[in-house]
């Protein structure tokens, strides 16, 4: 989409991080912005700080693994807007971390509603929407995890590979369906947010929390990681010139090049998994 001036644009986990990122940059360029979150006092305070500066805003607040909030989230967009143009199928959470089979399958469970399924209730809902019109944009953020499968994170891996697999599916089906639809998979490295501060914040061996020891060193590594990481305003410039220029794959850095190239190396190789991280940490 080259013209997005005065276009809509939905995203979800927006009250924070690359997501509220992404909706400024959204109004820097005078399109309709729709912030959705489940934190409905984080999200008040985005929508009204984007709206101090002159955008044309809403909030929704929204649960995404509820395919009935993502139906309530498209009428409340249309209702304000008229239509959508873009939508960001952004919202995240670390979830549960520690062995694989220390997990509950209430760690899966949740992990991958929030991750996985809110992605997929977001694609049935939006997708035929701007299908109908022939035209539009569908962001989906992946992640590096759906690349490279680091230890003591499983259901952020399981989630994180299907929605990058769902992404490029979803973009096969719409060239065959000669739409004009875009997609872009949107896979962050270490990016500077909070994502990783509700797990913290969780009591040890609760839903969404680490649940062993292993999971408390994930934690502490993936907190200094990211806390170097990069500024998300930088990612939210990244997704608006994406949309401009209908890119799929979205790497917000380089540094995890080499490792995904020698896994696919790997792969290809049918040699045994041999985990590699960029070569500067």
């Amino acid at each position: 989409m080259e013209k997005l001036t005065g276009k809509t644009a939905v995203v979800t986990g927006a009250a924070s991080g690359m997501g509220l990122a992404m909706a400024r940059r959204f109004a820097l360029e005078d399109m309709n912005v729709v912030l959705s979150d489940i934190d409905e006092a984080k999200l008040d305070a985005a929508v009204n700080e984007i709206r101090g500066d002159g955008g044309n805003v809403e909030g929704v607040v929204t649960d995404v693994a509820l395919e009935a909030d993502n139906v309530q989230l498209l009428d409340a967009s249309i209702d304000a807007f008229g239509t959508v143009d873009v939508v960001c199928l952004n919202a995240g959470v670390q979830g549960s971390i520690g062995r694989s089979w220390a997990l509950s399958n209430e760690d899966y469970k949740w992990t991958l509603g929030i991750l996985l399924d809110g992605v997929i209730h977001g694609v049935r809902t939006f997708v035929p929407h701007l299908v109908e019109q022939d035209e539009g944009h569908v962001v989906i953020t992946a992640s590096i995890a759906g690349h490279i499968s680091s230890p003591f994170g499983a259901p952020y891996n399981i989630a994180k590979h299907g929605v990058a697999t769902l992404a490029e599916t979803l973009f096969h089906e719409l060239k065959v369906e000669r739409s004009n639809v875009g997609v872009t998979c949107l896979c962050p490295g270490f990016v500077n947010t909070n994502i990783v501060n509700a797990t913290a914040a969780r009591e040890s061996g609760a839903v969404g929390s680490a649940v062993d020891d292993r999971g408390d060193q994930m934690l502490e590594l993936t907190q200094r990681a990211l806390s170097g990481g990069l500024d998300p305003e930088v990612v939210g410039q990244q997704v608006f010139d994406a949309i401009s220029n209908n890119q799929f794959w979205l790497f917000t850095d380089e540094d995890w090049d080499e490792p995904i190239a020698v896994r696919a190396d790997q792969i290809a190789q049918r040699s045994a998994p041999r985990l590699q991280l960029p070569s500067q940490q």
